[in-house]
């Protein structure tokens, strides 16, 4: 048998090492995963269970336990609180752990502003952005689901791009009706965004459209559906 040359047979070898590498998780992986990651932040962001910090998680345990429960994938959905007014975000994680921030909350004004926000990482979950981003970073750094505490958090905390948060919109918004909240509190904080947006210099106009395009797909949704519901106060502790 004719032997290849060295260098050939190492370009093969990568090749194969590289080429569609595929790798298979259950939910329980993703379940793991999700708080292997939520420990991580909390250890980054040095969040510290309090008393208040307790009742707010408590809150948006209830709240979020509403809205998830019309997904379409029942996972251990878990709603935690970080106090700090800089996490001006929330954040889904694979198999159902999902961050908001004191930030966030603090633009708040209604409960049904809150379901939107919730259902919208629901179903970054729910619609496998998160597995399927899951997957790929476990393929990328060539992790098998024994080593997932290798994982880091900072690989998660991006965006999904503009057509899945589109649908994360879309179909959180629906989870949001369904639990019995209307979707003007979702169109009204991303006005707010909107004005927020506008007042910070050299914001790109991109962002301030892609808010728009979002906004106009609430409207139509609502308008749709019909809803005459009622905003519910925020009764944050």
């Amino acid at each position: 048998m004719k032997k290849l040359p060295l260098v050939l047979l190492l370009t093969i070898v990568l090749r194969g090492q590289n080429s569609g590498t595929t790798v298979s998780i259950t939910d329980t992986d993703e379940v793991r995963a999700g708080q292997i990651l939520a420990e991580e932040f909390a250890q980054k962001e040095g969040m510290r269970s309090t008393p208040q910090t307790k009742k707010i998680d408590e809150y948006l345990q209830a709240v979020g336990d509403r809205v998830a429960a019309h997904a379409q994938r029942k996972l251990p959905y878990r709603f935690l609180f970080d106090p700090s007014p800089a996490f001006k975000n929330a954040v889904g994680l694979p198999g159902g752990q999902i961050l908001v921030g004191g930030g966030i909350l603090a633009y708040m004004d209604s409960e049904d502003q809150l379901a939107a926000v919730l259902g919208h990482e629901v179903e970054h979950i729910a619609l496998n952005q998160c597995r399927d981003r899951l997957i790929k970073v476990l393929a990328v750094k060539h992790l098998s689901t024994d080593r997932m505490e290798e994982l880091k958090v900072d690989d998660f905390l991006p965006g999904y791009g503009h057509d899945n948060e589109l649908a994360a919109d879309r179909e959180g918004v629906k989870l949001a009706l369904e639990a019995g909240y209307s979707p003007k509190g979702a169109i009204r904080l991303l006005r707010t965004f909107v004005i927020l947006a506008q007042q910070m210099p050299n914001t790109p106009a991109e962002g301030q459209k892609r808010l728009e395009e979002r906004i106009g797909q609430i409207e139509t949704l609502s308008n749709q559906r019909e809803v005459q519901v009622s905003e519910k106060p925020l009764s944050l502790p």
